[in-house]
């Protein structure tokens, strides 16, 4: 799957969003990560911002994102 991340969310969170990308790397899913997502209000409040093949995501969090990346990925 091809997952876009927003970068500066993704920062925010420090070790755990590099542990993230591996996780997504080693499940062998694309990663993108863009300057930004266009979705800055939520992005501002903590949130992690994704598309995931096109389905917008956030969540607060590495691990929702996970779950969500998951079970997307299971509906395909």
């Amino acid at each position: 799957m091809i997952i876009q991340l927003c970068k500066k969310s993704v920062e925010r969170v420090g070790a755990a969003g590099k542990a993230m990308l591996g996780t997504l790397r080693d499940n062998e899913h694309s990663i993108v990560l863009k300057d930004c997502l266009d979705r800055c209000m939520a992005c501002d409040k903590g949130l992690i911002i994704a598309t995931v093949e096109g389905t917008p995501v956030s969540g607060l969090g590495p691990d929702k994102i996970l779950a969500m990346v998951e079970a997307l990925a299971e509906d395909e």
